[in-house]
This record gives C-alpha cells, sequence and structure tokens, in this order.
C-alpha cells in the first residue's frame, strides 16, 4: 500500500543571508579631471575586491534548541522546563507506537544510565511524545515502566507539542498507513491507523535549561555514558 505524508507539525528552517559590504565609488563631476576621477575610479575599485563581504552572527547553539514549556506528565501532573533547574536533563522526541528507534533509543539511555552509577542522578531523562492524540499519561505511564527508573514522559494538546517541538527543531509527520484512510479522512484528523515520522536526535541540556550537545540514533549506551560523564563530572569544555 502507498504511504501518505500529511505534516503534523512545520520545520523551522535557518537561513543565512550574506551582506555585501558597500563600495565607495569616487567621482568627478569635473571633464577637466576626467584622469584624476578615472584613478579614484579604480582605486576604489581595487579596494572593494579586497574587502571581505560580512556575514550575519551565527546563534549560539544554545540559543538555537530548547526554551520553555508547560505539558503534562505520565502522572497526570503539570511540568514546566524548570521544574528540573539544578540536574541536566537528557530528552528524547518520540511516540509509544514507535516500532523501533524510540523503544532502541530509550534502552540505550537506560544502560548509559545505569553505567553511569550514581552520577546518573545528576541527570533526568525526559522522553516528549510527538503524538500526543493517542500517548496519554496513562499509556505513557505503562509505556516508559520498560525503561530506566525515573524517566519522566510528557504529552499534552497538540498546540502544546507543536510548540515544544518547534523550541527543539523537532521534525514530526504521520504517515497513513494506506490509500483508503488518506481518502476517507483527507485532512488526518480521527485515524489510528498511522505511524509517525520524527526527528531522531537525543538533546542533552544543562542544569541552567542550556543547550549542550546532540546525540544521534545510534550512539552506542558506552559511547553515551562517556560523554554524559565528561558533563556530570564537568570535564567537558
Amino acid at each position: 500500500m502507498k504511504n501518505t505524508l500529511i505534516s503534523m507539525a512545520g520545520t523551522l528552517t535557518l537561513v543565512g543571508v550574506m551582506t555585501a559590504a558597500p563600495v565607495n565609488v569616487a567621482n568627478s563631476g569635473s571633464s577637466h579631471n576626467h584622469g584624476a576621477s578615472h584613478t579614484q575610479q579604480e582605486a576604489g575599485a581595487d579596494k572593494a575586491h579586497t574587502e571581505t563581504p560580512k556575514a550575519p552572527p551565527i546563534p549560539k547553539l544554545d540559543a538555537l534548541f530548547g526554551g520553555t514549556f508547560e505539558l503534562t506528565d505520565h502522572q497526570g501532573q503539570t511540568r514546566k522546563d524548570t521544574d528540573w533547574d539544578g540536574r541536566y536533563r537528557l530528552i528524547f522526541f518520540g511516540y509509544t507506537h514507535c516500532p523501533a528507534i524510540c523503544p532502541t533509543t530509550l534502552q540505550d539511555i537506560t544502560i548509559a544510565l545505569d553505567e553511569l552509577g550514581d552520577r546518573a542522578k545528576k541527570i533526568q531523562p525526559i522522553f516528549v511524545t510527538i503524538d500526543p492524540a493517542r500517548d496519554t499519561p496513562e499509556i505513557l505511564a505503562d509505556y516508559i515502566e520498560s525503561f530506566t527508573p525515573g524517566m519522566v514522559a510528557l504529552t499534552g494538546s497538540e498546540t502544546q507539542i507543536a510548540d515544544i517541538a518547534r523550541k527543539y527543531r523537532v521534525q514530526r509527520h504521520k504517515l497513513l498507513t494506506s490509500e483508503h484512510e488518506h481518502h476517507q479522512h483527507g485532512d488526518g484528523k480521527g485515524v489510528d491507523d498511522y505511524e509517525a515520522a520524527h526527528s531522531s536526535l537525543t538533546y542533552l541540556m544543562g542544569p541552567d535549561g542550556k543547550f549542550l550537545t546532540l546525540f544521534p540514533f545510534g550512539t552506542t549506551p558506552d559511547v553515551l555514558a562517556k560523554r554524559l560523564s565528561t558533563y556530570v563530572s564537568g570535564e567537558a569544555s
């Protein structure tokens, strides 16, 4: 069956625009000074060729990922980003119906935190659903029981999830599993038979809530544990 793609949330794309420095060319309105004017024009042109175009400043990474949020955890409690101030936050976006990427990543996080031992107490693992229509607090509570103790799962309204996805630059799309579903529900609403394509990065945020680094899908537990160790031990630059 042919999969059909329906966008659930927009993706924010950063665009850098190069701006050229202005070129000042001397010009004389007097016909009798044509030689001097020509010389000045050549000098101005030579200067323009040697000037380097100025690019706009590049935003710091901690300004590219993260931000405030207010969501509902797997116990039905309202949680804010500031609830974990003073602790590192290891955040992964996914959904409970995910066939491979999500359970694999959460299992890798579980193993890595176990390898850290007591140092793992400095890190709060957080699972944010990108499928709030199906991932209720009750479903999330059952789901995360298979992974590291202390993990918090978050859900919310579609608006709330779209907001946090935008702030973390998370892409997410609903994939209907059949042409029949597409024709019956062209807007994608009220459909339960779908998968959700999404970004597969894991974010490490500092005790102050600022972005520190990213871990791509496939990062092995030992590598993840080693990198986390450098941060919680205060050795990372």
